[in-house]
C-alpha cells in the first residue's frame, strides 16, 4: 500500500507569480493591444486599401513622375541662364610657329622672349533661348501632359483592380470562416451525439453499433476542421497583404448579409480604353515632333561679362565683353534616322490601335458575361435558401423520430450531414451572389461599393 502519491500524480508546488516592473507591464499591455483584432467592414477595408496598398502607392508615384516630366519638358522651351567664373593660366607658343618668329632674330629678340605664361580671369553670364522649332517644343509639352492623363487612367485601373481584389479577398475570408463554422458545428453536433449515444447505451436503449457510428462521425470531422482552420488563416494572410498589413494581423470582419438586387447600374468609360486612346493621341502628336526634326531651327545665344589678366581689373572698363548671336541649324541628311523614327512611331500607333479594338471587344464580352453570371448567381442563391429551409425542417423531424425510436442513429447522422451541407451551400451561394455583383460592377468600370 502506497502512503504517498507517485510524482506524476502529485500536485506541483505553487510558484509565486513573477513581479513585473512598470516598464514590463507597459510593454505587456502594448503587446496585448497589438494582438487585439482589427475590426473592419467592407467599406473600411476598401478605404484602407486606397491608402495603404503598395501597388496603389506605386501607381500614384507614376502619376507624380509624369507631372515632373511636364516641368522638365517645359524647361526646354524656357531661357537657360548660366553664370561662369574661370581662371586660366597658359603658355601659348603659337607665335613661334608664325613668320614673325623667323624674323625676330633680326630685331635682337630671342624666341624665349616672345612667349610666357599668362593668367586670364573671366566672369561671364551666358543666355540661350530656343526661338523657333516648328512646334516641336510645344508639342513635347502637350505629350507630357497627355502622359500625365495616361498615367492617371493607369492609376484608375490599378485602383479598381486593387479594390475588387480586396473585395474578393474579403469574400474569401468570409467563405472560409463560414465553412469553418459549418465544420465546427458538425464537430460539436458529433460530440453531443456521441454523448447522447453513450447515455442511451448505458440505459440500454442504443446499441454498440450506434456508439461506433457516432465516434466514427466525430473522428471524420477532425481533419476537415484542421483544413478549414488552415483555409481561414491563408485567406486572412492574403487580405492582410492587400490591405498593407502584416500577414499575421488578426482581423474581425463584419458580415455582408444578403445582397439586395437592384437595377443594372449605369457604367462609365473603362479606364483601360481611355488609357489606350490617350496613347494613340500621344503617338499621333509624336509624328509632329519627328517632322520638325527635318526643318530648320533658330536659337538665340548671348553672353556678357569681364575678362582680364589681373583680378583687380575684373568688373572694370574696358575689360567688359559681350556677344549676341542667332544661329540657324538646317539638317540636310541624318542618315535616314528620322525616316526610321517615323516608321517605328507608325508601327507603335497601329499596335496601340489594334490593342484598343481588341480590348473594346473583350470588355463587351466581359459585361454580357457578368450580367448572365449575376442572374445565374441569384437563381442559385434562391435555390440554396429553399433547400436549406427544407433540410432544417427534415432535421427537426428526424430528431423527433430518433427520440421516439422510429429511426436509427445512422438516419439521424445522415440528416445532420445533409443540413450542414445545405447550410454550407447556402452561404456559398450568398457569397457567390456578392462575387457576381462585384464582377458586374468591375465590368462596368465601377468600384465594389
Amino acid at each position: 500500500m502506497l502512503l504517498f502519491a507517485p510524482p506524476a500524480l502529485q500536485a506541483p508546488a505553487p510558484t509565486p507569480a513573477p513581479v513585473q516592473t512598470p516598464a514590463q507591464a507597459s510593454t505587456a499591455a502594448t503587446e496585448s493591444a497589438a494582438r487585439a483584432p482589427l475590426s473592419l467592414d467592407l467599406a473600411g477595408a476598401l478605404a484602407r486599401a486606397r491608402n495603404e496598398n503598395p501597388m496603389l502607392r506605386a501607381a500614384k508615384a507614376r502619376v507624380e513622375e509624369r507631372r515632373g516630366l511636364i516641368t522638365s519638358t517645359r524647361a526646354d522651351a524656357l531661357p537657360q541662364l548660366t553664370l561662369i567664373g574661370d581662371f586660366t593660366r597658359a603658355r601659348d607658343v603659337s607665335i613661334l610657329n608664325s613668320g614673325f618668329a623667323d624674323s625676330a632674330a633680326q630685331f635682337g629678340l630671342s624666341p624665349s622672349s616672345l612667349v610666357g605664361a599668362r593668367s586670364i580671369y573671366t566672369s561671364q553670364a551666358n543666355l540661350t533661348q530656343p526661338l523657333f522649332y516648328w512646334g516641336k517644343l510645344g508639342t513635347a509639352i502637350d505629350i507630357a501632359r497627355m502622359g500625365e492623363k495616361e498615367a492617371g487612367y493607369g492609376f484608375t485601373t490599378a485602383e479598381l483592380d486593387t479594390l475588387h481584389g480586396v473585395a474578393k479577398a474579403y469574400l474569401a475570408v468570409l467563405e472560409a470562416q463560414a465553412e469553418q463554422e459549418v465544420v465546427e458545428t458538425r464537430r460539436k453536433t458529433a460530440e453531443q451525439f456521441v454523448s447522447d449515444v453513450k447515455a442511451k447505451l448505458e440505459a440500454q436503449t442504443a446499441t454498440e453499433l450506434d456508439r461506433l457510428r457516432a465516434e466514427s462521425e466525430l473522428l471524420a470531422v477532425i481533419p476537415e476542421a484542421l483544413q478549414a482552420d488552415a483555409n481561414v488563416k491563408r485567406a486572412l494572410e492574403v487580405l492582410n497583404g492587400q490591405l498593407g498589413l502584416d500577414p499575421k494581423t488578426p482581423l474581425t470582419l463584419a458580415d455582408l448579409g444578403h445582397p439586395e438586387l437592384s437595377a443594372r447600374p449605369a457604367g462609365t468609360e473603362r479606364s483601360e480604353l481611355a488609357q489606350l486612346k490617350q496613347q494613340e493621341a500621344m503617338y499621333r502628336a509624336n509624328e509632329k515632333i519627328i517632322t520638325s526634326d527635318l526643318r530648320p531651327k533658330f536659337d538665340l545665344s548671348a553672353s556678357y561679362g569681364y575678362q582680364a589678366g589681373k583680378s583687380d581689373n575684373l568688373f572694370k572698363e574696358p575689360y567688359d565683353t559681350w556677344k549676341v548671336s542667332v544661329t540657324m541649324k538646317f539638317p540636310i541628311f541624318d542618315g535616314l534616322r528620322s525616316s526610321g523614327k517615323r516608321a517605328q512611331n507608325t508601327a507603335q500607333l497601329e499596335q496601340v490601335k489594334q490593342a484598343r479594338i481588341d480590348r473594346e471587344r473583350s470588355i463587351a464580352i466581359e459585361q454580357s458575361t457578368a450580367d448572365r453570371e449575376l442572374e445565374k448567381a441569384a437563381a442559385l442563391d434562391e435555390a440554396a435558401r429553399k433547400a436549406h429551409d427544407a433540410t432544417v425542417e427534415a432535421l427537426r423531424m428526424s430528431r423527433e423520430s430518433f427520440d421516439q425510436g422510429l429511426i436509427t442513429s445512422l438516419d439521424l447522422l445522415q440528416a445532420e450531414r445533409s443540413e450542414r451541407q445545405a447550410e454550407s451551400q447556402r452561404r456559398r451561394a450568398e457569397l457567390g451572389l456578392w462575387s457576381a455583383r462585384f464582377d458586374q460592377r468591375r465590368a462596368l468600370g465601377l468600384p465594389p461599393l
